[in-house]
């Protein structure tokens, strides 16, 4: 039976757990709130260690509106620094990535040490010496940087506890496959969607969405395995799934992953799934590893980063075949993702109508696969942080 007006919009009767009011996801102010209450606070990936592979390798990025530069110095350590030059502020590296011993700013030439972040030079100083300014106290600010089974993450809070008491035992179904062999991105891209950041992130936790999936219906949700599996929560609002497998072969044209390009742990039909809060998604299929992490840039407009991961060294014979396994699912032209993408951009567009009051997590089923425990396990953290109910963010 349709709604009217007033029954649309009236709260539903059901826990206030298991749905949110969608003003979190357009609103102005709460979009404001989260980048100062989350994204300024907690530990956030920033890249994969194999993407500054040698000293005075450097990638930049943007945490939270800081820009940063991620540095790998000529002791190994990789730093982090805020991309702004102690002057007059111009963001200093304007490449994503690429390698220098030093940063020069393009403004007023100002120098500073790739390694530490120090300024080593300026043009005639003296004048600024006059006034007392020391360039030795000049140096860029040092960000919190962290890495842990080669993903690379920063904290702007400098009071924050260690990113391992962050992490816990959340990638315990993984440790295996990311820490045995040394990995390296293979495959990157990133686009911007016209949705909330939480909206790409509830996709990679919503098992219910995979009827979408066309070629998820054909190999995976006709094994009686995959509705069988149990969600794991951990602290901090991290996730995951456990693993099922995959009947490729059952899908026209396309057959079973080669053994010989398995991942450390994984079996070659194997599906491994972890969520780390606030914005990663790390999916291992296999052979192949998919690493999503986000940038917002508005309450409907983020930038997703997309990382294809693969056994760093092997022959190109194997590159290659991992390489199309990766695409069949993952790239561009895959079967998945441009249908995950579809339906979270009409999510966005739907939402800044202002008009649809709720979005339900209401699926109970004991934990298992499409039961929505995943994403209300991190919406806790959420309501944490925010010091708000998803459900009821302008009550007091």
């Amino acid at each position: 039976m349709s709604r009217n007006s007033k029954e649309f919009f009236a709260p539903p009767k059901i826990p206030d757990t298991h749905y949110v009011d969608n003003r979190i996801y357009w609103d102005e102010g709460i979009f404001a709130e989260e980048q100062e209450k989350i994204f300024k606070k907690v530990w956030k990936f920033v890249c994969h260690e194999s993407e500054l592979p040698e000293i005075f390798d450097y990638r930049t990025a943007n945490v939270a509106g800081t820009p940063l530069v991620i540095a790998r110095g000529k002791d190994r350590t990789v730093r982090a620094f805020v991309n702004s030059c102690s002057h007059r502020g111009p963001e200093i590296v304007r490449n994503l990535r690429g390698n220098a011993k030093e940063f020069e700013c393009l403004f007023h030439r100002w120098i500073y040490d790739a390694s530490s972040g120090e300024c080593i030079g300026m043009p005639r100083g003296d004048a600024f010496e006059r006034v007392g300014l020391d360039r030795s106290c000049f140096g860029l600010r040092q960000v919190r940087c962290e890495e842990y089974l080669g993903l690379t993450f920063i904290n702007l809070d400098d009071g924050a506890g260690p990113l391992r008491e962050f992490i816990g035992n959340s990638l315990e179904l993984e440790e295996e496959i990311l820490g045995t062999k040394p990995l390296e991105v293979f495959d990157y891209y990133e686009q911007v969607l016209e949705t909330n950041w939480k909206n790409w992130q509830e996709t990679n936790m919503d098992l219910y969405h995979e009827y979408m999936h066309v070629s998820n219906r054909r190999t995976s949700l006709s094994e009686k395995s995959y509705f069988e599996r149990n969600w794991r929560t951990y602290p901090h609002g991290h996730v995951a799934i456990e693993r099922y497998k995959v009947r490729y072969d059952k899908y026209p044209g396309w057959k079973d992953r080669d053994s010989r390009l398995s991942l450390p742990g994984l079996d070659p039909a194997e599906f491994q799934l972890i969520n780390l809060f606030p914005d990663i998604a790390i999916n291992a299929r296999g052979t192949v590893i998919r690493l999503d992490s986000q940038i917002p840039l508005a309450p409907n407009r983020t930038l997703v980063q997309y990382r294809g991961l693969a056994i760093k060294g092997e022959p190109d014979e194997d590159r290659s075949q991992r390489a199309r396994d990766f695409n069949q699912f993952w790239g561009i032209f895959g079967r998945n993702q441009p249908e995950d993408l579809l339906a979270t951009s009409l999510q966005g567009r739907v939402f800044r109508g202002k008009q649809v009051p709720y979005t339900y997590w209401a699926r109970d089923e004991g934990g298992k696969t499409q039961d929505d425990v995943g994403v209300r396990s991190w919406y806790v953290e959420w309501a944490r942080l925010m010091g708000r109910q998803p459900s009821r963010p302008f009550n007091a």
